[in-house]
């Protein structure tokens, strides 16, 4: 069961990729050595025995190979860049880079942003009861069961340590409260490897007259401080 739920979605994901890869890899090593085999017979005038047709099949392959391992290196540097490592989900300076084009889209164009701030209630105990690998488990569980819940449009990310962050596009205030509430009920209900996990949240919506990504932010973050400060386990918005 816990296999199942921290490994389901990265299991076939990485098997996807294998299979992209291993086609990518295979596709690039006929492609070249055909090149080579026809560079090798027709412009250089060589004649196609054993040495003259094997050589440059070589050479296409391992051409080929390290066109793949070059592509391969060039998407797990952007996938680095992009996403946490431990949960898969987006960074905090990838959904940073998100919200501020999405505040300047909507100023340009118009249209509705809001925010929902998160985070795993009395977090610290868990690392210091059960161990951090447990604590680790338990982030990767919960990114799970909000990605299950969020719509295709919601932009996900971990913003550091036990705190999560959603971008909600197109989304007003009391549509950004209900998913917030949704996801909370969620979350409680869900059996974790731990037993029973809470999280309070802090929702706002973007003010196009008045507010930049920096207000916004904070707005949401006090909104979270406000769950805190009212017992957590509960959704509160500014």
């Amino acid at each position: 069961m816990i296999k199942t739920l921290k490994y389901k979605k990265l299991a076939e994901f990485a098997d996807n990729k294998a299979f992209i890869y291993t086609a990518y890899i295979t596709l690039a090593c006929v492609f070249t050595s055909e090149l080579n085999i026809i560079h090798t017979r027709f412009l250089l005038g060589a004649e196609l025995n054993a040495v003259s047709f094997i050589t440059p099949a070589l050479a296409g392959v391992m051409f080929g190979y390290l066109l793949a391992r070059i592509k391969l290196m060039g998407d797990q540097l952007k996938e680095q860049a992009f996403t946490d490592a431990l949960t898969g989900i987006y960074n905090r300076l990838h959904f940073n880079r998100l919200l501020e084009s999405e505040i300047e889209r909507i100023k340009r164009y118009g249209g509705q942003l809001s925010i929902i701030f998160f985070d795993i209630d009395h977090f610290k105990q868990v690392n210091d009861t059960h161990g951090h690998p447990t604590g680790d488990l338990t982030l990767q569980e919960l990114a799970m069961v909000v990605s299950s819940a969020n719509r295709s449009s919601d932009i996900f990310a971990r913003y550091g340590g036990e705190e999560f962050i959603i971008m909600a596009s197109s989304t007003r205030i009391d549509g950004a409260m209900e998913h917030a509430q949704r996801l909370k009920q969620d979350i409680e209900q869900h059996r974790f490897t731990i037993g029973r996990v809470t999280a309070s949240f802090g929702v706002t919506e973007f003010i196009s007259t008045s507010d930049d990504m920096n207000t916004l932010l904070e707005r949401t973050d006090k909104a979270l401080y406000q769950a805190k400060s009212d017992g957590r386990n509960c959704v509160r918005q500014l």
